[in-house]
C-alpha cells in the first residue's frame, strides 16, 4: 500500500497496488464516474489501459476510525487475490494472517481480502490486524496479526482436546481462559495472541487480590502498601507491581517477535532454579543457561549441570528429607546432596574461587542470582519514579519463598508477603480474576495545545467515542450472560507529546479535581524527571475496559500474637554469618497469631520459605505469613565499607553484584533515552549508546546498544575530564551536564559530530 499525506485538504491517500499485484494483462481501470465517487470503491475492470496508475488526490473519499479523511487510490484485485492464495493453499498453508499498512484507520480492504478467504473455505485460520490490535505501527501490529494466525489453531486444537475429557465435552459449562491482560474470557473468543503471558498474569491476579488488602475497619486504600510480585520458578523469573490498578503495555518483545496486544506489565529475567553456574574473567556468573527439568541440577542424580537449587541444597536451605523420593534414572531417590557438594569442590579448584569453602562458593552464588532478580525490581520501580523501600514484596512460585527474604534484605525493602498457596498463587488467581472485555480504536486527535494547558479541543468527540466504545464492551458482556449492574466501565486514552513515540495509557481519573492531562503530566514527571511544556498533548487511542469484578477476600483481619510454635525440628544451614541450628516448622502445625524469628526455616506441602536473619514471620488470620525485615545488614555493609574498591577488586562475588547493578543503571539510562526522544535516529532506530565511566573516563559498564560508539565514547569522556580539570579551569561539578559536539578534540568517530 502507498501512501501520503496532503498538506492541501490534510487527506490520507492509500494505493493497494503493492500487496496484490495485478498481472500485466489484467490491469485496472477506473472510469471517470468511479473517480468522482465519494462514497464507494472504484469499480474493477479488466481492460487493458496505461491510464490504470492511480493519480494522486484522485478516488473515493471517505471518513476513517480517526475521523481523518481517506483517498482511496485503488482497491485490492479480487481476483489476483484468489490467485494468489490459491497458491498459498497448494503449498499447505492453513493459517493465514492479512497486515495492510492502513487498515488501522480504514479496515475494508482488509475486510474484502478476509472474506475472499474465507468464502475459499480452505484456511482454518484467518486473521486480520485490523480485528486483532488496530493500532498505528505496521510492524508489530503485522508480528501479532501472525502471532495469531499461529498460535490460535493450536490452541483451538489443545482445547478440543481438553473438552473432549469431560462428559458432553462441558457442552452446558461456561468455560473461561486467562488472558495476557489478567481478564478472562470465553473459550470462543480465545486468541492466541492474548495468551502469551496467561500463566504469569494468574499469579499477578493472585496476590494483587491478597497482598493488596485493607484491614479489616479500615477500608482506606492509601494506607496499602504497594506491592511488587515475585514469581521465581525453575528457568526464570517474573516480577510484575500493584498499586490498586493493574499496569498494562501494548507492545512488547517476545522471542524477538514485536507484539502488540494489551498485556500486564510483567519482567522477565532468566534466573531460577535451574540457572546453570558458572566462574567466568574472575567473576560469578548465574544464567542464563538453564539446567531445565531435564536433565536437570546435579542434585537431580541425572548427569545434570551445577544451577541454583544445588546451592540452596548444599547450604541447608532445601531439606531433601522433605522432598518426595521423584529423583534419579527411575525416579525413586531423594535430592542428592553430596553430588552435589562434590560438582562445588570441583569448581573450587578453579582460580576464580579465590580459595572459598564449597559453602562459601554457594553463597556466593546464591548472593548474585539473588542481585539478578532484584535487577528487574528495580527496573520497575526506581527507574519509573517509585520508592522500592515503600513496597510490600510477595512470592510465590516453587523456589520463590527460599530467596524473598535475602532480596528484600538487599533492595532495603521491609515487608514480605507469602500466601499460604503461594507454590500454585497463578492457579489460585484464575479463580479470583474479573471476566474483562475490551474495545479500542486508534485516533489522531490533539488533547491540548502546548501553549494552552487548559485547553481541550477533543471534549466533545472523546465523550462521544468513549460513550460508543462502552456500549460495545457492556453488550459483549450481557451477551456472556453477565448483568448489566454487575458491569464496572474503565475508560482510557493512550496519550503521548507530539514528536515523541512514548505514550502513556492513561485511566480516567476518580477525582472530580483531575483531569487526563493532569495524569498524564503527573506520570510523566515522575517517570523521566521532566515535562516538554512546550508541545501538544496528542491521543493515539481510546480504550475502554468493562469489567464484572471477580471474587475478593474479605479485609484483614488483626491477629493477636501467641508466640513462637513449638518446633518440628532442627537443621544445620548456611547464612551471612555461616553454618547455624535453626528450627523446621511445618506451615500445617501453626496458627493464626504464631511469630517465628529467623533464621528459620517454614515448610509447606508444595515450597520452602527461608527466613533469614533479622526476619520475623506473623501468621495471618488466613493462614499466611506476613513477614517484617528489621535489617539490612548486606547493603549496609557493601555501601559503608570505606575500602570498597580494593575489596571489590579482590571479591569476584561484590565485582559481580556491583556489575548487575552498574548495568542495570546502563539499560536504565537507555530505555529512559528512547522513551522521550523526538529524533527518529534515537527513538526508531535506536542509534546511541549508554555507559558509566570512572571519574577519569574509565569504561565501568556499557548497555547492550551500539558497540562500535563505545571507544569513541570513552575517548570523548576522558578528553571532558582532562580538558575540565586542567590548569585554569574550575572542573567538574556535581549535577552539572556536558554536552560535545567536537570530533577533532573529543572523539575518535562520529558519536561526537
Amino acid at each position: 500500500m502507498l501512501a501520503n499525506f496532503m498538506e492541501e485538504d490534510d487527506a490520507m491517500e492509500v494505493d493497494e497496488k503493492k500487496e496484490v499485484e495485478e498481472p500485466p494483462s489484467k490491469k485496472t481501470k477506473l472510469s471517470s464516474e468511479d473517480a468522482s465517487s465519494s462514497s464507494s470503491e472504484p469499480k474493477l475492470s479488466s481492460e487493458d489501459s496505461s491510464s490504470s496508475e492511480p493519480k494522486a488526490g484522485i478516488g473515493p473519499r471517505h471518513t476513517g476510525t480517526t475521523s481523518e479523511t481517506i483517498i482511496s487510490l485503488r482497491p485490492p484485485n479480487l481476483t489476483t487475490v484468489r490467485e494468489q492464495l490459491l497458491a498459498l493453499k497448494e503449498k499447505g498453508i492453513q493459517s493465514l494472517a492479512i497486515v495492510l499498512l492502513h487498515s488501522y484507520v480504514y479496515p475494508k480492504h482488509e475486510e474484502m481480502i478476509g472474506q475472499v478467504a474465507k468464502d475459499m473455505g480452505c484456511f482454518k485460520e484467518i486473521s486480520m490486524s485490523s480485528v486483532v490490535m488496530p493500532m498505528v505501527k505496521v510492524v508489530p501490529r503485522g508480528h501479532t496479526a501472525c502471532a495469531a494466525a499461529y498460535l490460535t489453531p493450536n490452541i483451538t486444537t489443545y482445547l478440543s482436546s481438553f473438552r473432549k475429557g469431560f462428559d458432553e465435552g462441558l457442552k452446558d459449562i461456561k468455560l473461561d481462559f486467562m488472558k495476557s491482560d489478567g481478564g478472562l474470557t470465553p473459550v470462543d473468543d480465545f486468541g492466541g495472541h492474548q495468551a502469551i503471558l496467561s500463566g504469569p498474569a494468574g499469579g499477578v491476579i493472585g496476590y494483587a487480590k491478597t497482598a493488596f488488602r485493607p484491614t479489616e475497619g479500615d477500608d482506606d486504600k492509601t494506607k496499602i502498601m504497594p506491592v511488587i510480585g515475585f514469581d521465581m520458578g525453575g528457568t526464570s523469573t517474573d516480577v510484575s507491581r500493584y498499586d490498586g490498578h493493574l499496569d498494562h503495555v501494548f507492545e512488547t518483545t517476545t522471542a524477538g517477535i514485536a507484539i502488540q496486544a494489551p498485556q500486564l506489565d510483567i519482567n522477565t529475567v532468566a534466573a531460577g532454579g535451574g540457572s546453570r553456574l558458572f566462574l567466568r574473567t574472575g567473576m560469578f556468573v548465574v544464567g542464563p543457561e538453564s539446567a531445565g527439568s531435564h536433565p536437570g541440577p546435579v542434585c537431580y542424580r541425572k548427569k545434570g549441570y551445577l544451577a541454583v537449587t544445588d546451592a540452596n541444597v548444599v547450604l541447608g536451605r532445601v531439606i531433601p528429607e522433605h522432598f518426595p523420593s521423584i529423583f534419579g534414572p527411575k525416579e525413586d531417590e531423594p535430592l542428592d546432596l553430596e553430588g552435589a557438594r562434590g560438582a562445588f569442590a570441583e569448581l573450587c579448584k578453579e582460580e576464580e574461587a579465590s580459595g572459598r569453602s564449597v559453602e562459601e562458593l554457594a553463597y556466593g552464588f546464591l548472593r548474585v542470582a539473588n542481585e539478578a532478580m532484584c535487577r528487574p525490581i528495580r527496573n520497575l520501580t526506581q527507574m519509573r519514579g517509585y520508592d522500592i523501600t515503600t513496597h510490600k514484596l510477595a512470592c510465590f512460585g516453587g523456589a520463590g519463598p527460599q530467596h524473598a527474604c535475602a532480596m528484600a534484605k538487599a533492595l532495603g525493602m521491609t515487608k514480605v508477603f507469602v500466601h499460604r498457596y503461594g507454590g500454585i498463587l497463578s492457579a489460585y488467581g484464575l479463580s479470583l480474576a474479573d471476566a474483562v472485555y475490551e474495545e479500542q480504536e486508534p485516533a489522531a486527535e490533539t488533547y491540548s495545545y502546548g501553549d494552552k494547558l487548559d485547553s481541550d479541543p477533543s471534549a466533545k468527540v472523546r465523550s462521544e467515542r468513549l460513550s460508543q466504545l462502552a456500549k460495545k464492551a457492556r453488550s459483549a458482556l450481557v451477551k456472556q450472560g453477565y448483568k448489566e449492574e454487575e458491569i464496572m466501565i474503565e475508560n482510557y486514552l493512550n496519550m503521548r507529546y507530539d514528536g515523541t513515540d512514548n505514550a502513556m495509557m492513561v485511566q480516567e481519573p476518580t477525582s472530580g479535581d483531575q483531569t487526563f492531562g493532569d495524569v498524564f503530566r503527573d506520570h510523566y514527571q515522575r517517570e523521566f524527571g521532566f515535562q516538554l511544556n512546550n508541545l501538544d498533548i496528542r491521543i493515539d487511542d481510546y480504550r475502554v475496559r468493562a469489567v464484572v469484578p471477580g471474587p475478593t477476600p474479605e479485609p484483614l483481619k488483626a491477629v493477636k500474637s501467641i508466640g513462637e510454635p513449638t518446633a518440628t525440628s532442627t537443621t544445620r544451614a548456611y547464612f551471612e554469618n555461616g553454618w547455624e541450628t535453626i528450627p523446621v516448622f511445618q506451615i500445617d502445625d501453626l496458627k493464626p497469631g504464631h511469630t517465628i524469628s529467623g533464621p528459620a526455616i517454614i515448610v509447606q506441602s508444595i515450597s520452602t520459605i527461608v527466613l533469614e536473619i533479622d526476619c520475623t514471620a506473623l501468621v495471618t488470620a488466613d493462614g499466611d505469613l506476613d513477614i517484617t525485615v528489621l535489617g539490612n545488614k548486606e547493603s549496609t555493609e557493601d555501601e559503608s565499607n570505606q575500602s570498597e574498591d580494593v575489596v571489590i577488586k579482590e571479591d569476584p562475588v561484590k565485582l559481580s553484584i556491583f556489575a548487575h547493578r552498574f548495568m542495570g543503571i546502563a539499560e536504565q539510562m537507555g530505555r529512559t533515552l528512547a522513551r522521550t526522544a523526538i529524533s527518529v535516529n534515537i527513538k526508531e532506530r535506536l542509534d546511541f549508546s549508554c555507559a558509566l565511566f570512572t571519574s577519569d573516563g574509565g569504561l565501568v559498564a556499557n548497555a547492550p546498544h551500539i558497540p562500535v560508539h563505545l571507544g569513541a565514547m570513552q575517548a570523548a569522556v576522558k578528553f571532558q575530564v582532562q580538558y575540565w580539570n586542567s590548569e585554569g579551569r574550575e572542573g567538574i561539578k556535581e549535577g552539572e551536564v556536558l554536552v560535545s559536539n567536537h570530533p577533532q578534540l573529543a572523539g575518535g568517530s562520529h558519536l561526537p559530530d
